[in-house]
């Protein structure tokens, strides 16, 4: 790329105000000296005049009253607590904190539900014991180990793995 053609890039922005002031005075130097830079300059600086002139010509047509007014009595509209209240759950559930809250739900429930095996004394729903043995049989030089397991609520009589409860048998007379 030449000088010519980086300084054609920057001279809009240059008519703009938008460049610092060491590019604007290195782009108006050289649109001071270079022709073709300079009449770039001028057919900008014609567009810019030309809608400017549009733009006034078309804004004088316009009548702004209603939309200032509606624009204020959005402004000034109070919102039901209902809509209050969506409003605070859009912005509370917003994709990166729902992401988080996630884990978080998870990890707490996960805590709630151990702790009977943190705090001996909290129990969480129904009391409960489970009881394991295991016995081993050597029959013919192999060993063969037998877990048995009992499990019993409170207030239950514990049974042994694999025995029915039996029902209650009511007499009629």
């Amino acid at each position: 790329m030449n000088p010519c053609e980086n300084i054609r890039d920057s001279i809009g922005s240059w008519l703009d105000g938008e460049l610092s002031p060491s590019q604007s005075e290195a782009v108006q130097s050289h649109v001071a000296t270079c022709g073709a830079c300079a009449e770039t300059r001028r057919q900008l600086e014609k567009i810019d005049r030309t809608l400017k002139t549009s733009l006034d010509a078309e804004a004088v047509r316009v009548d702004f009253l209603p939309f200032w007014r509606e624009v204020q009595s959005r402004i000034n509209r109070k919102r039901s607590p209902i809509q209050q209240l969506v409003d605070w759950g859009r912005d509370i559930l917003t994709a990166p904190r729902v992401t988080w809250a996630i884990p978080a739900v998870i990890i707490v429930l996960i805590g709630i539900l151990s702790l009977d095996a943190y705090l001996p004394g909290w129990k969480f729903g129904a009391a409960r014991n489970s009881f394991a043995a295991v016995d081993s049989i050597d029959a013919h030089g192999s060993s063969v180990a037998l877990l048995r397991e009992t499990t019993f609520h409170a207030g239950c009589a514990p049974r042994p793995f694999g025995t029915a409860a039996s029902p209650k048998r009511s007499s009629l007379r």
